[in-house]
């Protein structure tokens, strides 16, 4: 006997989604419509960021004040806090511990620690020989000020948040999920990266205060954009497994 080959269901490796126009267009639409809120609400959303480094700089006991107004957008401006930091002047031998211990737990642990860790651990003593050596050559008090350090902060976490939405189009609105599985993943993608903006400038700004400008280029590198990335890919990944486990039930998807 010979089977009919057109009864035959091909194998789910065999398999593909139907890709459909009309989804990434939504996408498109989804995420002009998100721009363009956080364009018009701006301020109001980078002064309830503002308002939540205040309050963590009080439980840290960083004493801050208002400084200059940052336009970042047509109609968008967020005012900048004043901190200060150690003055390693007074302590002239604190930058060169703080170099020779970094540098002798990074060779130290430098046969255990994971292959892909190292270039990200190695970033420590780097970062603390470049503000060393800045300091000793050019300013004791750094490149930057604390309140410039918020600025370049603002800077790049707002354009970030006017990304999101585009990379969540290309990445997710063209699977053929619930629009509640695409709006909700996005929504919660951008609550956690004004949150953990707000979080981690003041991290840093505490760090300054408390431990002197030799961090700010570290904190910059590792919390900056990498932990940006970090998260993002986490989210995404997520937000992919959840999709899978919803199509990987549902037949009259997959072609």
């Amino acid at each position: 006997m010979g089977l009919r080959r057109g009864i035959i269901s091909p194998h789910k490796s065999l398999r593909h989604l139907a890709f459909r126009p009309a989804s990434l267009l939504s996408g498109i639409a989804v995420a002009c419509l998100v721009d363009f809120f956080l364009l018009w609400k701006g301020a109001n959303i980078l002064a309830w960021h503002s308002q939540i480094v205040e309050t963590l700089l009080g439980l840290a006991q960083v004493p801050w004040e208002h400084g200059r107004t940052l336009a970042l957008l047509p109609g968008v401006s967020v005012d900048l806090l004043q901190t200060s930091f150690l003055n390693t002047r007074e302590f002239p031998l604190y930058p060169w511990y703080c170099l020779a211990a970094t540098g002798a737990l990074f060779l130290l642990g430098y046969r255990r620690w994971p292959a892909p860790l190292k270039p990200l651990l190695a970033l420590v003593p780097i970062s603390v020989a470049m503000a060393l050596f800045y300091s000793s050559v050019v300013s004791p008090l750094g490149p930057y000020t604390p309140e410039d350090f918020g600025a370049l902060w603002y800077h790049g976490e707002t354009y970030l948040w006017l990304l999101l939405p585009w990379i969540f189009t290309v990445g997710i609105f063209p699977l053929r999920v619930p629009p509640w599985l695409k709006l909700g993943a996005l929504g919660l993608l951008l609550f956690y990266s004004f949150l953990w903006s707000a979080i981690r400038l003041a991290m840093g700004l505490a760090t300054f205060y408390y431990f002197g400008s030799l961090w700010m280029p570290f904190f910059y590198f590792a919390f900056g954009f990498l932990a940006d990335f970090l998260y993002i890919v986490a989210v995404y990944s997520l937000v992919v497994d959840r999709a899978a486990a919803w199509l990987a039930g549902r037949e009259e998807v997959w072609e």
